[in-house]
C-alpha cells in the first residue's frame, strides 16, 4: 500500500485501488475502498481539500488500457481486448501436436492493425501501461502492432503491412513450450535453461509450418534472435543472410522489451528505449534501415508529448530529434531549456492524456 499526496503526486494514483474509505470533514463518504481512481476523482477529492490518499497496486492493464484510451479511440480496445483473450486461448491450448484456432485469432489481429493505424498516439498509450501481468501475451500483441507500423513506415503495400503484423504476433509461439519455472524466472538462468530458451525459435517454426501460414511468417518465428553482425542464434546469420522480416521484428522485440514492466525488472522510459535501439544500431546488432526510419518517426511522435521528469516536475517535449537523443528541447514551467541543462534530471515517462488535461486545470 502506498500513500499519495494530492497536492504533488496525483497524477500516481491514476488506475490504483483505494485502500480505504475516504471521508469528509463532516464524515461523508466521498469515496469507498476498492474503486479505481480516476481524474473525476482527483477533483472531487481536492475540492474537498483532501491531501492524500492510501492506493493499492496498478489494475490490470487491460483496465488501464480502457481508461487511458479517448473514447474516440475506443475500437481499438475492443480489438485490443479480443486479440489479447484469443492469443490467451490459443497460447494455452498449444502443444506438440500443433497450434488451435489460429485463423480466428490471426483475423481478430487484423482489426487490432487496421484500428492501431487510424492514431499513432495509440502506441504512446501502449507504452504507458504498468505492471507485467499477462507479458508474453501483451509482448506478442506489442510485436505485431509495432512491425506493423515499421512496415507502413518503410512504404510495404498495404496488404503486406497485416501480414508483417501477424508476423510479429506469432514469433514468440515457441515460447509457450518453455517451462514455467525457465519463463517465469527472476534470477539468472543456468547453462541449461538458457539452451532451452535458445530453442524457442525452432520449436516456433515447428509449430507453424503445417498450419498454413506465409513464408514471412515462418521466417520471422525462426530468424527473430538472428543479429546483423552474426552475433544472434539459431544459426549466426549476418546482414542481409537474415530476412527483412525477421531484422523488423528483431528491433520491436527489444523495444518493446525494455519499455515493459518484467517479473525481474521495471520498464525503461521510452526515451532510454529509443536510446538502447540506436545504440544497437550503431554497435551492428540491429538493422539500420529498420531502426532509423523507426527512431525518426518516434521522436517526431514524441514532439509535443507530456513527460514525467524524475525530479517530479511535468514538461513538454518541444524538439525532439534522432542525433541527440538524450538531449530533448522541453517546455519547463514557462521555459524553453534543453534536457542536459537540468542536473542530475532524466524523463522517466510519457504522461497520458488525462494527466495534461489535469495539468491545465490546476
Amino acid at each position: 500500500m502506498d500513500t499519495i499526496n494530492l497536492q504533488q503526486y496525483a497524477h500516481l494514483a491514476l488506475d490504483r485501488k483505494l485502500a480505504r474509505d475516504v471521508l469528509s470533514d463532516s464524515g461523508f463518504t466521498l469515496l469507498r475502498e476498492g474503486m479505481v481512481i480516476t481524474p473525476n476523482h482527483i477533483r472531487l477529492l481536492k475540492s474537498y481539500d483532501i491531501e492524500s490518499i492510501p492506493v493499492y497496486g496498478h489494475t490490470s492493464f487491460l483496465e488501464q488500457l480502457d481508461a487511458k484510451v479517448k473514447e474516440q479511440h475506443k475500437p481499438f480496445v475492443s480489438a485490443y481486448r479480443d486479440s489479447f483473450n484469443r492469443m490467451k486461448t490459443l497460447f494455452a491450448n498449444t502443444d506438440e501436436s500443433g497450434v488451435p484456432d489460429l485463423d480466428q485469432t490471426l483475423d481478430s489481429f487484423e482489426t487490432l492493425v487496421t484500428e492501431s493505424l487510424k492514431s499513432y498516439s495509440l502506441f504512446e498509450v501502449l507504452q504507458q501501461l504498468e505492471g507485467h501481468d499477462g507479458y508474453l501475451l501483451r509482448h506478442s500483441i506489442h510485436v505485431g502492432l509495432l512491425v506493423s507500423l515499421m512496415a507502413k513506415l518503410m512504404k510495404k503495400p498495404d496488404d503486406e503491412i497485416v501480414e508483417y503484423g501477424k508476423a510479429g504476433l506469432l514469433h514468440d509461439i515457441g515460447m509457450t513450450r518453455m517451462p514455467d519455472s525457465v519463463f517465469h524466472k527472476s534470477g539468472t538462468l543456468t547453462e541449461d535453461e538458457w539452451a532451452q530458451v535458445r530453442e524457442h525459435p525452432q520449436i516456433g517454426y515447428d509449430l507453424l509450418k503445417d498450419k498454413g501460414v506465409s513464408q514471412l511468417v515462418l521466417d520471422a518465428t525462426l530468424y527473430h534472435h538472428e543479429r546483423m553482425d552474426g552475433s544472434g542464434y539459431l544459426k549466426g546469420l549476418k546482414g542481409d543472410e537474415i530476412p527483412e522480416v525477421a531484422a523488423m521484428i528483431a528491433l520491436a522485440d527489444v523495444f518493446d522489451a525494455v519499455s515493459s514492466d518484467r517479473v525481474h525488472r521495471s520498464k525503461m522510459a521510452p526515451m532510454e528505449a529509443l536510446k538502447t535501439i540506436n545504440d544497437d544500431i550503431y554497435r551492428g546488432k540491429l538493422s539500420i534501415r529498420c531502426g532509423l526510419a523507426f527512431i525518426q518517426h518516434m521522436t517526431s511522435t514524441y514532439t509535443g508529448t507530456t513527460v514525467y521528469l524524475s525530479d517530479g516536475r511535468f514538461a513538454q517535449i518541444v524538439r525532439y530529434q534522432a542525433s541527440d537523443l538524450e538531449n530533448p528541447m522541453i517546455s519547463l514551467e514557462g521555459k524553453v531549456v534543453q534536457l542536459k541543462d537540468l542536473k542530475g534530471v532524466s524523463i522517466i515517462d510519457i504522461a497520458d492524456n488525462r494527466v495534461h488535461e489535469m495539468q491545465k486545470e490546476s
